[in-house]
């Protein structure tokens, strides 16, 4: 994802998946940061069509998963089945955080006045 002021990259994925990205934590669960170029405002409005061609085979894969969990156990034992359950949760999660950086797409935010008193709220 871009800035749209500064045409840099808005954040990085590191930030991205562990840090509020400059904003408070309410800010930062609706979708709010700030660049770390220019410290620009920016809010997500929506992610690209390949996020949705991510989300849709996982969601798939993972009632695959739920409705084959009963034959898996009989057939593979519970441990295995459950060191399978783990590997998927891993991964999904990886590439969810992944697909959620890099296909967001933001735009900068119309600041409210008490978004311009006090940036940290």
């Amino acid at each position: 994802m871009k800035c749209p002021r500064c045409n840099q990259p808005a954040t990085t994925f590191f930030r991205n998946a562990f840090t509020l990205q400059g904003v408070s934590f309410f800010r930062s669960a609706q979708g709010y940061l700030r660049c770390h170029h220019c410290g620009a405002l920016l809010h997500v409005t929506g992610f690209g069509k390949k996020f949705w061609f991510l989300f849709i085979p996982t969601a798939l894969a993972l009632l695959l998963f739920i409705f084959l969990y009963r034959p898996l156990i009989a057939m593979i034992g519970m441990n295995a089945t459950t060191a399978i359950w783990i590997g998927l949760v891993i991964t999904i999660g990886g590439v969810f955080s992944v697909g959620l950086w890099k296909f967001a797409q933001v735009e900068a935010a119309k600041q409210d006045l008490h978004e311009s008193t006090n940036p940290d709220v």
